[in-house]
């Protein structure tokens, strides 16, 4: 995930988009090759350095979104790579 996409996401999750946006956003990221865990990774690194609460909370949210805790039909990434990590 490059400096331009990351600056991409923030800027989105910094201006409350509606999470369709960022889901939409987030599936054109996977078409362009990049993985679940390179972008749930630099949602966690940016989450340990929230400025605030409501951003650390947006940021949670949208790293579920990433994870697949959603709706189905919100799912970007079918895979369960980031489970299967932590499981055990």
């Amino acid at each position: 995930m490059n400096e331009k996409m990351q600056d991409e996401l923030k800027s989105a999750i910094g201006s409350n988009a509606p999470l369709d946006e960022i889901v939409v956003l987030l599936r054109r990221y996977k078409e362009q090759g990049i993985t679940q865990r390179e972008v749930y990774s630099f949602l966690e690194s940016w989450h340990r350095t929230a400025p605030d609460e409501a951003a650390d909370d947006r940021i949670l949210e949208v790293a579920d979104f990433v994870a697949g805790f959603c709706a189905p039909h919100m799912k970007v990434w079918e895979s369960q790579e980031l489970h299967t990590e932590h499981a055990g």
